[in-house]
């Protein structure tokens, strides 16, 4: 099994977007193309902008907008919203905050096989976060068998949300590449420490154990994939930041 801690680092080009891959620290690591924390603001908006061969998951913070697809009607989103958007051909989407008012988003980009025939699909859903677990979480389930969202990719996301100390065991699986972002607090993942805007790729493994206090929090990530020390970056323990 291999856990690296990964800083997040500001985007150059928006420096409202806090970003853990791609990064120097993190350059690749397939099936994802770009994992992001945002914060857009009403001076600050960010442009319609398109995708193609991509699985486009987006998750709602805090604060309240509008998502917005080409060729679509306008939504109001807010806090605990997700959107999963599946452009095998050429889509275009935006995210805008509401006016007077900022919002703060989980955005995820993944590999998705091109196809300029097929059709590009929208998913929506408010997820309810269970009650308190034995573990001292309480965990919404975004995206997967389990939850309300299906993936052409085989992504999966849960958010996790510690309400007591505890130690919570999170299923990766063999074969199974996994991300942890963690949106606040801060938590020991297999003795390795994470803190808010830092991620945590995991690879070569059936679970890992987040051991966690009041008010960590983060967004947990389950692809298909071969990464292991000759197909991806995850070795060692912690990249430089």
């Amino acid at each position: 099994m291999t856990v690296r801690i990964v800083p997040g680092e500001i985007a150059a080009k928006d420096t409202t977007a806090r970003v853990v891959l791609p990064t120097v620290a993190l350059p690749k690591f397939a099936p994802y193309e770009r994992v992001a924390e945002t914060i857009a603001l009403p001076a600050r908006r960010l442009p319609m902008h398109k995708h193609q061969a991509s699985e486009v998951f987006t998750y709602v913070i805090e604060g309240s907008g509008t998502y917005e697809v080409a060729g679509s009607p306008i939504e109001p989103i807010g806090a605990g919203d997700a959107r999963l958007l599946s452009a095998p051909s050429i889509a275009s989407h935006a995210i805008s905050p509401e006016k007077g008012h900022s919002i703060r988003y989980f955005a995820v980009v993944a590999n998705l096989a091109a196809n300029d025939a097929a059709t590009v699909k929208v998913q929506s859903s408010r997820a309810s976060e269970s009650g308190p677990q034995a573990d001292g979480t309480a965990v919404t389930r975004l995206v997967g068998p389990t939850g309300p969202l299906r993936s052409s990719a085989g992504l999966e996301c849960d958010a996790l949300r510690f309400v007591n100390d505890g130690t919570s065991f999170r299923r990766v699986g063999h074969g199974t590449i996994a991300l942890c972002y963690a949106l606040a607090g801060r938590a020991h993942i297999d003795n390795e420490t994470i803190e808010g805007g830092e991620a945590a790729v995991i690879a070569n493994a059936a679970g890992v154990a987040i051991q966690g206090e009041p008010g960590f929090r983060a967004m947990i990530l389950r692809t298909p994939g071969t990464a292991g020390p000759a197909a991806s970056p995850v070795l060692g323990a912690r990249a430089p930041g």
